[in-house]
């Protein structure tokens, strides 16, 4: 978990735009640049340890480092500059030795990146050698508005299936927060989680859940997550959201996926209108009711080794966090998933490993349906941007 917010803290410091006027970097081309300047036996130690000689960091993400450093010793108010700052000074109290410390974190964050990229791409099992990098790595927080369509599409199999079904008792695992992501860093608004808000409107709107007498739990390891979405409940937010795919003369939203950003928040708030974001995104934000906000509360969870007390679940939603564990850490969460939910209740993830096939059977959560969700289209490319839902159901 603290190696995951760190990963968040470089790609801020690479990207942001709020703390300095020096040009931002993409973290994969700054990995990249990086190993490139390395000598053949640094490269090696490189690749094996995360280590490198300082002064082979290039100099734009040292000067970026030092003009970050001096944003986290100010006053500023900035909602992520502030996350950072608790970070940097909780993990790294003695201050003299911080900014080395952020080049060493820096150097650990790219060598994933450059694996990730430069390396396990031209594997003959790129999908594998990516799967087998991200159960090492830090925990990341991120979350985006896409995610949502996903679970919206699942929400809909479960509406055609059982057009009488009532869902009452909700629990989103790892819910996340809208941090720093790897790629296009957009600051038009704080840090938000919108998950739990994307879910709500969509079984709202579907009609499988009333206002009145639906609980959602946003349960999440990170525990400044949680304290987000505590915050949330009392002083509800209003959400800035941008799709995170952005649309140009190659890349097309479907027209699906652009009809459920239309509608998105009409459930659980009060929608702007919307309208096309910079660079090619869409764009909107919804002011959340207090009624809406009134119906989630949040919890710290590792769902690997715990379960929440209390009454069984009915949904339980795990999407973006299950490629994370190695297989035996798969099966625990997998079963602690299991016994949350209640007799008929569904499971619905995005994790394509065969694995969770074997073990919901195994425990009596059997696979039941499953959809693709085309998000866009790529000109020239083999296939469209396209994620995928599975949802099972507990035996009763």
């Amino acid at each position: 978990m603290r190696e995951g917010d760190l990963d968040h803290l470089i790609f801020y410091a690479l990207q942001s735009t709020r703390f300095t006027t020096l040009p931002s970097l993409e973290p994969a081309l700054s990995a990249k640049a990086l190993v490139d300047g390395l000598s053949d036996g640094e490269r090696e130690t490189f690749l094996r340890t995360s280590e490198a000689p300082r002064e082979r960091i290039p100099g734009p993400v040292r000067s970026r480092m030092t003009a970050f450093m001096r944003a986290l010793d100010s006053s500023t108010s900035d909602a992520r500059v502030a996350y950072f700052r608790a970070l940097v000074r909780a993990t790294f109290p003695k201050r003299s030795a911080r900014e080395r410390a952020l080049l060493g974190e820096y150097l650990r964050a790219m060598r994933f990146l450059y694996e990730k990229e430069f390396v396990a791409q031209r594997s003959a099992r790129a999908a594998e050698a990516v799967e087998e990098l991200y159960r090492s790595r830090g925990l990341s927080t991120d979350t985006a508005v896409e995610a949502g369509y996903l679970v919206y599409l699942g929400l809909g199999v479960i509406k055609s299936l059982e057009s009488d079904r009532r869902i009452r008792r909700v629990l989103i695992v790892g819910p996340g927060l809208d941090l720093a992501p790897r790629t296009a860093l957009l600051e038009l608004a704080p840090p938000e989680s919108y998950q739990p808000w994307a879910v709500m409107d969509a079984l709202l709107a579907l009609g499988l859940s009333r206002t009145d007498d639906l609980e959602m739990v946003g349960a999440d390891i990170n525990p400044r997550v949680v304290d987000h979405l505590r915050r949330s409940r009392t002083e509800p937010p209003t959400l800035t959201l941008v799709s995170g795919i952005r649309e140009d003369e190659n890349v097309k939203l479907s027209p699906e996926y652009r009809d459920y950003f239309a509608r998105l928040g009409r459930a659980v708030g009060d929608a702007a209108q919307d309208a096309e974001g910079a660079n090619g995104t869409l764009h909107k934000t919804v002011r959340i009711r207090q009624a809406a906000a009134g119906s989630l509360r949040a919890e710290r969870l590792d769902v690997v080794t715990e379960r929440l007390d209390g009454p069984a679940f009915d949904l339980v939603i795990a999407t973006n966090i299950l490629p994370y564990f190695d297989d035996v850490e798969l099966m625990l969460a997998l079963g602690n998933i299991a016994g949350m939910l209640a007799p008929g209740g569904v499971f619905l993830h995005n994790e394509p490993r065969p694995l969770v096939g074997d073990v919901t059977a195994a425990i009596g959560l059997p696979f039941e349906q499953s959809r693709q969700a085309v998000i866009a289209t790529v000109r020239n490319a083999p296939g469209p941007l396209v994620d995928s839902v599975w949802l099972h159901r507990k035996k009763g």
